[in-house]
């Protein structure tokens, strides 16, 4: 007997890059609503109410917007048509806007501004002229006018060096325009020129050519990023006279606008090619992109949505094509570097304020996500896989004998999967503190995995990692 101790000391995230055999012991090559942080296995958190009343009709939501201002804040959803916002004293959704044409393939744009001195919140759809709420009035105004050039419909909307900036215009798909500079009797709602000098006034550029349309607006610091269907620019400058437009090298599939989201001074963006970064000259593709090429292979991300909450990003899709409302999460940890995907809900809208991510469930409820034990009453089936190896012992058999491991919460399922077959235990997490749990094992074979799942929606925590002991013997031919 020659006996062998498999160790999981510290737990990461899903990694699909690479056959089982290459994989870390801490890394899974399959996993569901399972969190990681600090090295620890747990299940996830779920999502709790906001508030008790729901959007009438949640499938035809497509964008949350939460605005946090000085006086409060403002919860909006916006539909095909229709911006609505939630009268939280009332208790009821109550119509803002009603756009001229539907936005059937557009995702609407937001972005807060001052407008002589008055806070405004803009919203662009695409297909009909923006609007601006200021967050008091009963209902939603035009934004702009004719003579100042600035009623186009524009599907995207951005502030950089406090001008305003918008593209989509479906008549002219490779047109920038930009606003006048406020101050003195100039304001970002006129976009024509300025008689004191072209660099405090507004006008438009073409980028690149109409056949590539504009598809998203993105300010950093001292850049802005334009997305267009098959390339990437970026402008520099801060007044007209010195504006340069350079395109930006890098290799890419284009995201939808709305799977972007911004981290300090960089953009992060998902596509079906994995998760990308602009870093300040370059697009770059994450290094460790690949660790979810299986979970993005058969995804729909046209109606991807991002947020980022201090050291995560979140983004919700589609599982599959044509499935309805995004129905997973995908979690990236960019400290650590390690993915997690949620599931067992849908999402017609993600929004992070504050710190804290929002979405609109299948239900019409605005949640709080990464709170609670549930999905809103739900209960949350979670289980990791750990990697399918044979440890590079090909002729070796390898016989389960034990299963050492400390933690806490509810009771943990655990399969032994072996060429035997698979062997099913529960067990009681033992608790807080020194104690351990001791698990006896049986089945045999030259390669074996284990899973860990949850029961009935409980929620347990692996603490200090894993100790599988085995007994392993040349096979006898």
């Amino acid at each position: 007997m020659a006996l062998r101790q498999y160790r999981i000391p510290v737990f990461y995230g899903i990694a699909q890059g690479v056959t089982d055999n290459r994989l870390n012991e801490g890394e899974s090559p399959d996993a569901c609503n399972m969190d990681t942080l600090g090295g620890r296995l747990s299940v996830a958190k779920g999502y709790v109410r906001e508030h008790e009343t729901p959007f009438p009709a949640p499938e035809s939501v497509r964008r949350l917007y939460v605005w946090s201002r000085a006086s409060g804040r403002h919860l909006l959803a916006a539909t095909a048509n229709r911006l609505y916002t939630l009268d939280e004293t009332a208790g009821q959704w109550n119509p803002i806007y009603t756009f001229d044409e539907e936005a059937n393939a557009a995702q609407y744009d937001f972005q807060t501004v001052k407008i002589a001195g008055t806070e405004y919140l803009l919203v662009a759809s695409g297909v009909s002229r923006m609007v601006k709420w200021d967050g008091a009035s009963a209902e939603a105004e035009p934004f702009g006018s004719e003579e100042g050039l600035s009623d186009i419909a524009v599907n995207y909307v951005e502030l950089y060096y406090a001008r305003l900036f918008a593209a989509g215009d479906a008549e002219h798909p490779g047109r920038l325009y930009y606003s006048q500079a406020p101050g003195d009797t100039r304001s970002i709602e006129n976009w024509t020129s300025a008689e004191e000098s072209e660099n405090v006034g507004g006008g438009f550029v073409e980028v690149g050519t109409d056949s590539d349309p504009i598809t998203g607006l993105f300010a950093l610091s001292n850049q802005m990023l334009i997305f267009k269907r098959g390339s990437l620019y970026r402008l520099l400058g801060d007044r007209p006279g010195n504006y340069r437009i350079q395109p930006v090298n890098g290799t890419m599939r284009q995201p939808v606008h709305t799977a972007a989201a911004r981290v300090g001074d960089v953009l992060f963006f998902l596509t079906g090619g994995g998760l990308y970064y602009f870093d300040g000259q370059a697009v770059q593709k994450k290094a460790d992109a690949e660790k979810v090429r299986t979970l993005l292979m058969g995804a729909d991300l046209s109606a991807c949505m991002a947020a980022a909450c201090g050291e995560r990003l979140y983004f919700a899709y589609r599982e599959a094509e044509g499935s309805g409302l995004n129905d997973a999460i995908l979690c990236y940890d960019l400290a650590r570097g390690a993915y997690m995907v949620r599931r067992g809900f849908s999402a017609a809208g993600l929004f992070a304020a504050d710190g804290t991510p929002y979405l609109i469930d299948a239900n019409g409820y605005v949640c709080r996500f990464d709170e609670g034990e549930t999905y809103d009453g739900v209960r949350i089936d979670a289980y990791w896989k750990t990697p399918m190896t044979d440890l590079d012992s090909k002729a070796v058999v390898k016989r389960l004998e034990e299963l050492y491991l400390r933690g806490s919460g509810g009771i943990l399922s655990v399969e032994a999967v072996t060429e035997s077959g698979t062997v099913y235990n529960e067990r009681l997490m033992p608790g807080e503190g020194e104690r351990i749990l001791e698990l006896g094992l049986t089945g045999e074979g030259r390669a074996f995995q284990l899973v860990f799942r949850n029961v009935n929606g409980s929620h347990f925590t692996i603490d200090g990692g894993v100790e599988l002991i085995m007994d392993m013997q040349r096979r006898v031919l």
